[in-house]
């Protein structure tokens, strides 16, 4: 029977939703498929769906991968097919391309603005070559100047240099001649892994009372359990009991990591303290701490990059020990966002936890070793994620109760979603350049615990299974700056790491800020 290909267009699901973003890919190429069959899980503001084959045939190229957003009625992938009812998808040249990986549909503007990482648009080279943005500061962070790169094959829209061909570049040349100055070590470092600190200890703690998704629910009777496990991973989390405080979560954290570290806190130079509710504006919660724990001596402050905070302090903390301004640092994140959830609010009610984490960083030879780690941002997603009220410009809520709203916390869960996937995917992958490893040599992820969902179309991304991820929210839910310190502890609790084991650290916050590095354990 004769047969013809056909470029099978992302879904259009109404006027006024212009893009999708693919969470899932279920088939690759040369995969033959069955009408109806499931091959992809979308989603389109909040609402998430099985794409089904439109007929029988063979998948003969998939032109997007998980995370990637998607144009309406731009090609998503294409069949051979004998299906004649389809004839009028028949391929006939050149149509626009799925975004992805920063890149822009050629010959059509989306009708919304872009909303992807930082790399959206093409950087024209001396070489005469078109680098995606991403490409650009993935051979950067390797110690290569892209203008000097001319024998890489391009194989991006309109034949620009994506990451994915830098990444095969790279592998290429340790492969070959030019393999001497990109080759790893045998501990699989490169030069700028050697500021390296210890991490001593590990600790965190939650609040004893839970709180599950049914006392939730009561406040929406048009909801489910099924569906918010569905939407965000989350069954239950943590909420801090009144009189419980910020301060005292992190004191149970810092006394458990100071255990396994061995450490007297006599011996300790600063506090560090990542948080977005401090317990009170002023002093620092970082000097409460410190008077706590008998050491009131110490440097001690609050830093404040919402979710990706604590990676943001364990990079304070390692440039503060490899310059000499401390040996022995605390680390600590606190969080009570049950403080400033609205519990009426469904795109933030189920979220957020309660939680506290911390390490003891030393300038101790051996042990596990935090190398540094990437810090970036994009403050064009300011209005992503934020909590307007309680600062300067509205330090009180109105008397008549009417701007309450304006001190919990807010998101725009769409547009969150949408950046996460790709800046949790960029941080993996420069962390992966960076240190010259493969997504092989790594152990463990020990992401920023945002959605589960956003954590799985991650791990689709950059070729690492999601059972290497270190995955908490279904217990604790999303505790901002906290939830990778608990990952963590929780993780060493278990006893699942194995000396040498690399694993990775990711996070993306309000700001929106970025995060990611490698700890060698």
């Amino acid at each position: 029977m004769e047969t013809f290909l056909i470029d099978v267009p992302m879904p259009s699901m109404g006027a006024t939703v212009n893009e999708l973003t693919v969470i899932d890919l279920k088939v690759q190429p040369g995969a033959r498929i069955a009408k109806g069959e499931k091959i992809a899980e979308l989603e389109s503001d909040k609402s998430v769906f099985e794409f089904e084959a439109p007929c029988d045939g063979v998948v003969t190229e998939v032109k997007s991968r998980a995370g990637d957003i998607v144009p309406s009625g731009a090609p998503f992938l294409c069949i051979q097919t004998s299906d004649t009812s389809l004839r009028h998808l028949e391929a006939k040249g050149q149509r626009p391309e799925a975004r992805g990986q920063g890149s822009e549909p050629k010959n059509e503007k989306p009708k919304v603005p872009v909303q992807s990482s930082p790399t959206s648009r093409l950087s024209p080279l001396a070489s005469g070559l078109q680098w995606t943005p991403r490409a650009r500061k993935l051979a950067e962070e390797a110690g290569l100047v892209p203008a000097t790169i001319t024998d890489i094959d391009a194989t991006g829209p309109g034949g620009v240099v994506s990451g994915d061909d830098f990444t095969r570049y790279l592998e290429k040349t340790r492969n070959g001649s030019a393999a001497k100055a990109a080759a790893p070590s045998a501990a699989g470092w490169n030069s700028c892994a050697v500021e390296t600190v210890c991490i001593a200890g590990i600790g965190y703690a939650v609040p004893k009372a839970v709180m599950s998704n049914l006392e939730l629910l009561k406040e929406f009777s048009d909801k489910t359990e099924a569906e918010i496990i569905k939407l965000t991973g989350i069954r239950e989390r943590r909420y801090a009991a009144e009189g419980e405080t910020a301060t005292s979560l992190a004191v149970t954290a810092v006394q458990h990591a100071l255990a396994q570290a061995g450490i007297d806190v006599s011996r300790i130079d600063g506090v560090i303290m990542a948080t977005l509710l401090p317990d009170q504006p002023v002093p620092a919660m970082a000097s409460a701490l410190a008077k706590q724990l008998g050491i009131p001596r110490a440097l001690a402050f609050d830093l404040n990059a919402a979710c990706a905070g604590w990676l943001y302090a364990l990079e304070v903390g390692r440039t503060f020990i490899r310059g000499g301004t401390a040996k022995n640092l605390i680390v600590v994140t606190a969080e009570l966002l049950s403080r400033i959830t609205n519990p009426k609010d469904h795109n933030t009610a189920f979220l957020f936890g309660d939680g506290a984490g911390a390490v003891i960083l030393t300038d101790a030879p051996g042990g596990h070793r935090l190398a540094r780690m990437a810090l970036s941002g994009d403050a064009d997603q300011f209005n992503a994620i934020q909590r307007p009220g309680g600062g300067a410009t509205l330090p009180f809520p109105h008397p008549g109760g009417h701007d309450r709203d304006e001190f919990y916390l807010q998101m725009n869960g769409a547009a969150v979603f949408r950046h996460a996937v790709i800046a949790f995917a960029d941080l993996i992958e420069a962390t992966l350049v960076r240190h010259k490893l493969k997504p092989d040599d790594i152990a463990w992820i020990v992401p920023h615990q945002a959605n589960e969902r956003i954590l799985r179309a991650v791990s689709k991304r950059v070729g690492i299974p999601y059972e290497k991820f270190v995955v908490t929210i279904a217990k604790y839910g999303n505790t901002s700056a906290a939830s990778v310190s608990m990952a963590l502890g929780w993780a060493a609790e278990e006893g699942i790491f194995r000396a040498g084991d690399k694993i990775i650290f990711c996070s993306v916050g309000a700001g929106l800020t970025f995060a990611g590095g490698l700890l060698v354990w």
